[in-house]
């Protein structure tokens, strides 16, 4: 026997339901989003919990409430709920594949909000993590949606480093050193800062530490060509430029550079160091505009 006395009857509660359910979704999960003291894991379960409970719900009135539906004969009943039982197994296997994997994801943790990353060829900072899908900003300042699903088979390179509890300065300096931080090649002897002076800005960036961790360190590696011709003038003036974005204190590590191939031109691998993420997604772009121009520059005189 139906819940409701009439499919019209049935139809009005059901309206009214839903819409009960999906403010009540709304108003709970802007509490949650705004509350800093439940951790992010529990959010995201919280939130699918509610969906899943909010789709249940309405599903029963669907099949309880409506007359029509109770006067079907009970032998095309098992068969119109074995279709839909069917079709919704089909339509949710991507949902509860990306829920899986969003449960993965928080087990393992490759990053977490605020993370620079690289998945798929894109790079940006983590914006939001949920057990379907994560949402990513892009230097081009574009929101690309990736489901969890499609994150887990993809290779995904993180630039953040987690440095844990402050220790000695030869600690930190240890896990931040990359392999062309231990000594530089010859052709910087004149036209780069010497290991001396990169350890003492290292120095300064530990020295600043109050607190008993440190906070993650970001560390953003990308490649330019560089000409034969005149590389030696060049790359003079890419150190100074250098220089001068230690100076103005855009990132708190002066940016770093090493030759790491020889072909048709000479590849440079660039370093950036920050405890900000922000800064490399605001300066990084920049920084690559100013060391082209020193390039094209050069190449047009």
């Amino acid at each position: 026997m139906a819940i409701f006395s009439s499919d019209w009857e049935a139809l009005i509660y059901l309206l009214i339901i839903g819409l009960g359910l999906y403010l009540l979704n709304k108003i709970i999960s802007l509490t949650l989003g705004k509350s800093k003291k439940i951790p992010l894991k529990q959010k995201i379960i919280v939130n699918f919990t509610l969906k899943i409970g909010m789709v249940l719900i309405i599903v029963f009135f669907i099949i309880e409430g409506f007359p029509i539906i109770s006067q079907i004969n009970p032998t095309y009943t098992a068969v119109l709920t074995g279709a839909i039982s069917t079709a919704i197994a089909f339509a949710s296997s991507g949902i509860f594949a990306n829920f899986i994997s969003g449960i993965v994801i928080m087990l393992v943790r490759p990053f977490e909000v605020g993370d620079l990353v690289k998945i798929e060829g894109n790079k940006g900072i983590i914006r939001e993590i949920n057990l379907t899908k994560i949402k990513l900003e892009t230097f081009d300042n574009i929101i690309i949606e990736i489901s969890n699903s499609q994150v887990l088979s993809s290779k995904i390179v993180n630039y953040t480093i987690k440095l844990g509890k402050k220790k000695s300065f030869e600690d930190f300096k240890k896990k931040i050193l990359a392999p062309q931080d231990i000594g530089f090649k010859d052709i910087y002897k004149e036209s780069q800062a010497s290991k001396k002076d990169f350890e003492n800005t290292l120095r300064k960036a530990f020295d600043t530490f109050t607190a008993k961790y440190y906070p993650k360190l970001y560390n953003y590696t990308f490649r330019m060509a560089f000409p034969y011709k005149g590389f030696k003038v060049i790359i003079d003036q890419v150190a100074k430029l250098c220089d001068s974005y230690s100076q103005k204190n855009i990132f708190r590590i002066k940016p770093q550079f090493d030759i790491v191939n020889f072909n048709i031109s000479i590849i440079v691998k660039f370093r950036l160091l920050t405890f900000n993420p922000q800064k490399i997604f605001d300066f990084q772009p920049k920084f690559a505009k100013d060391v082209y121009n020193i390039i094209y520059k050069h190449n047009t005189l």
